[in-house]
């Protein structure tokens, strides 16, 4: 998983495993709040109704465009070298460059990718057949070479740093054993290996070109040499990326209607919503919060929701003061009304959550039935129970009743729902500060622990990359995760995890997930807020893109044409 919040300077915890990345590029600023973006309310939506618009993808586009141009949220990507990806804005310009193994689908399933044929021998092999004909936009042939460097390059190479290695954790071999073919071994089973392969760990770049740039790889300067639908043509730092149509890319069905993309670093929310209603720019994902009911009803184009693995959240930052304890966590959370604060912050835009796992994370596959049960059964905390909270905080009796909560500063949503939590807290005789720190700042709270001494809970919006909740809480549960901050430590719990994550049989990790999951929610380890839906803005000349937030893990541009 990744997170929003903590901005992109290398908080990179094993895939899927909860992050938190800074979207101040959305603009949420006081100041573009008033420059007019907030507008009229935005109108309630029912539950029938909006499930009825939520959407995977929008109608065909099947028209060519000289020109796309589009506005990337969290402005310019700090690396395009799929190793150190792990941000909306690198995941977003790359995704139609570069192509793994196998390859996302809108509704976060798998398909063949570079592999046309994936077989398992057994439980601790998976076997690739790369497709045939596939070259890298220079010309040159894809080979097992390039494959076997590439997914070798997130471990063997310890200067690069990859934010993926851990994807390989239990990984034995890779070896070319045939001459399209290449072979992975594993020491144990993995349920999430071969999902993982559709992104960034997976991505497949060319050995020579890579070798040859070296540092400057991904860099404005270096470049990237990939399969996918488009090149990159150039990056102007502090400007655009502008990438071409390869019109030899080798899936004739997925050629990119667009013979240019733009991207624009656009960092004012009030500027950005300006130059989507004006047509200045087409498009965008994570379109701005406080925007919404602008762009909803805009008459020059539309607002998409979709299914979203991201999730708002708050982290109990330390293994002292109020926050430690978990009854004070959990009346904190009991007093807050989150149908009240998901109307009040996000409209119909999102959906307040139980636990961690928002139910776009549950995917559409089988076990999609066994996710949505288990979340029934859990205590529904949508709606605040006063009674029960200063109940709990009566028990615990903690000898300090104030508490400090970290945001990024500048951060209006974030500002919004920590006011709204602070008056949740006072109603049970709690008092919380607010504390907004400087990105960069604020940033490093994720990795120093000295720096959250003087915090006890830190806002976060996290996403995992893909839709397996198995993938997510690994950080929050293991006594050495990163994101484990109080000191947790139910070995039940990491039995049940372990055994998840290193299965071949996605029904039985799905089974013991939500068994994990029944014991650990109650303890808080984060307190859960809102499940927001992937936002999507098109201007009314074009469509054909996915709305769903697998849109980081597909070539999304090349699906854009003009209506």
């Amino acid at each position: 998983m990744r997170d929003r919040t903590a901005a992109s300077s290398g908080h990179r915890p094993a895939l899927g495993a909860g992050r938190p990345f800074l979207l101040l590029a959305a603009g949420l600023t006081a100041s573009s709040l008033a420059a007019g973006c907030a507008a009229k309310p935005v109108a309630q939506v029912s539950r029938e109704d909006l499930e009825k618009s939520v959407t995977y993808t929008t109608a065909p586009g099947n028209g060519q465009l000289e020109r796309l141009t589009w506005a990337l949220a969290g402005g310019e990507p700090t690396s395009l070298d799929p190793a150190l990806i792990g941000d909306y804005p690198g995941s977003t310009v790359e995704a139609n460059l570069c192509e793994g193994l196998v390859r996302m689908t809108a509704d976060f399933k798998i398909e063949p990718g570079l592999a046309e044929k994936i077989t398992r021998p057994d439980d601790r092999t998976i076997v690739y057949d790369l497709r045939p004909g596939v070259t890298f936009t220079n010309g040159d042939p894809l080979t097992p070479e390039d494959v076997v460097y590439s997914l070798e390059r997130h471990t063997q190479d310890k200067k690069l740093g990859s934010f993926w290695s851990s994807t390989y954790d239990g990984v034995t071999s890779i070896k070319k054993t045939g001459p399209m073919q290449v072979t992975v071994q594993f020491s144990k089973p993995s349920v999430l290996f071969e999902e993982s392969m559709a992104t960034p760990p997976g991505v497949i770049s060319q050995k020579a070109y890579v070798e040859k740039a070296g540092a400057t790889y991904g860099t404005p300067k270096g470049g990237v040499m990939c399969t996918g639908p488009f090149a990159l043509e150039k990056w102007a730092p502090g400007e655009q990326i502008t990438l071409t149509r390869n019109d030899n890319y080798w899936d004739k069905t997925r050629l990119a209607k667009a013979k240019q993309v733009d991207f624009k670093f656009i960092n004012d929310s009030s500027t950005l919503t300006s130059a989507l209603l004006a047509g200045e720019v087409d498009g965008m994902y994570e379109s701005p919060s406080t925007s919404y009911s602008v762009l909803a009803n805009s008459g020059s184009g539309k607002l998409y929701l979709g299914p979203s693995t991201q999730m708002v959240e708050l982290l109990p930052a330390q293994e002292t003061g109020p926050m430690a304890d978990p009854r004070v966590r959990q009346a904190l959370d009991l007093a807050i009304d989150k149908t009240a604060l998901v109307a009040n912050v996000y409209g119909p835009a999102a959906e307040p959550l139980n636990t961690m796992i928002p139910p776009g994370m549950w995917g559409t596959g089988p076990t999609r039935t066994v996710f949505e049960e288990a979340y029934g059964k859990l205590q529904d905390t949508s709606k605040p129970d006063l009674e029960k909270a200063k109940s709990l905080v009566a028990e615990a009796d903690p000898a300090n009743r104030s508490f400090v909560a970290a945001m990024p500063a500048g951060d209006q949503t974030a500002l919004q729902i920590l006011t709204f939590v602070q008056a949740a807290a006072k109603e049970i005789g709690l008092t919380m500060t607010i504390r907004q720190i400087q990105p960069t700042e604020f940033s490093d709270l994720f990795y120093n622990a000295d720096r959250r001494k003087e915090v006890d809970l830190v806002y976060a919006v996290g996403y995992s990359e893909i839709a397996n909740p198995i993938s997510y809480p690994d950080n929050y549960v293991r006594a050495d995760g990163l994101f484990n901050w109080t000191g947790y430590d139910d070995p039940e719990v990491r039995r049940l995890m372990d055994e998840g994550l290193h299965t071949a049989d996605v029904s039985t990790s799905a089974e013991l997930f939500v068994k994990a999951q029944a014991l650990y929610t109650p303890e808080r380890l984060v307190i859960p807020l809102a499940g927001p839906y992937e936002q999507l803005y098109m201007n009314n000349r074009i469509s054909g893109a996915p709305v769903s937030f697998a849109y980081l893990q597909m070539p999304w541009a090349a699906m854009i044409g003009a209506v």
